[in-house]
């Protein structure tokens, strides 16, 4: 059975139409369950306008944030797989379909996503990419849409998703179930529309200050650099999404990704990484 999990929070606007989108989505005998990280009066009443036996809306009394009310949404829920969507993005038509097919040969599975509300509507990265592609990227971006993505219950509970809050809470799951032995997917094909806005937290000016300073995050990428013996990763003052690499390195990693995924391979770590010995 598949649980489809919705944090919200200031959500009124939007809400409704997320709703609607996921049940259209969703198998018959699927679930979504929204929690309301209140109090949000007006969140939870567009939350319950939407009329389906297959919504159940929690509302809970104290605000702790959009990590610990996905936690505790996913604690709080049964079903092998899990989902995750947002309060204010759209589900495209044949995403459950596409993931719950796609989940047999892997354990958290994620799709394209559209960003809109900012101008023209663009894509995300349009390609599949492999488990040992997406461990490959890590250390230089997150190429996987978080509000995409459709796993089993129990490589969460295993990751420990979510019981630590941090700002980039995505990034240091992908990095804890890989870690746990998790294979990860990622599908070519667009599953979201995901909505752009001016409070997004990714969009604030610190953002990627905060990331890289983060507990979690800083954890997560340096057992990650042990694990897979690349302690270059951790030298020359590099950082997460930000290392410093030689030529050697990058060819490296280059070798662990296929033909078709080199070009964006080769452009993120252009785009985020520093040659090694450089000045910061």
């Amino acid at each position: 059975m598949l649980t489809v999990i919705m944090p919200a929070y200031r959500a009124a606007g939007t809400i409704g139409g997320s709703i609607r989108s996921t049940l259209r989505a969703m198998p018959r005998d699927a679930r979504l369950v929204v929690g309301v990280d209140g109090p949000d009066a007006a969140t939870e009443a567009a939350a319950r306008a939407v009329a389906d036996p297959r919504v159940v809306v929690r509302v809970h009394e104290r605000n702790q944030g959009s990590v610990a009310c996905t936690r505790r949404l996913l604690l709080e829920t049964d079903g092998e797989f899990v989902a995750k969507m947002d309060a204010d993005d759209y589900c495209l038509p044949w995403r459950f379909r596409l993931e719950l097919a796609a989940v047999r040969h892997a354990d958290i599975v994620c799709g394209t996503g559209i960003r809109f509300g900012a101008g023209i509507p663009r894509p995300s990265y349009f390609g599949s990419l492999t488990s040992r592609e997406i461990g490959a990227l890590l250390p230089f971006t997150n190429p996987l849409f978080h509000p995409s993505m459709l796993a089993r219950r129990q490589s969460l509970l295993d990751a420990n998703a979510y019981a630590v809050d941090s700002p980039a809470e995505d990034y240091v799951l992908w990095h804890d179930a890989l870690l746990n032995g998790a294979r990860l997917a990622k599908l070519a094909t667009p599953v979201i529309a995901y909505r752009l806005s001016e409070g997004q937290i990714s969009g604030a000016s610190d953002y990627h200050q905060r990331v890289e300073a983060d507990p979690e995050v800083r954890r997560v990428y340096e057992a990650w650099a042990r694990a897979n013996n690349r302690m270059w990763l951790l030298e020359d003052g590099g950082t997460p999404s930000h290392p410093r690499v030689t030529a050697e390195h990058a060819e490296e990693i280059l070798s662990q990704v296929r033909p078709v995924t080199r070009p964006y391979a080769r452009r993120q770590i252009a785009l985020h990484a520093s040659p090694a010995g450089s000045a910061c």
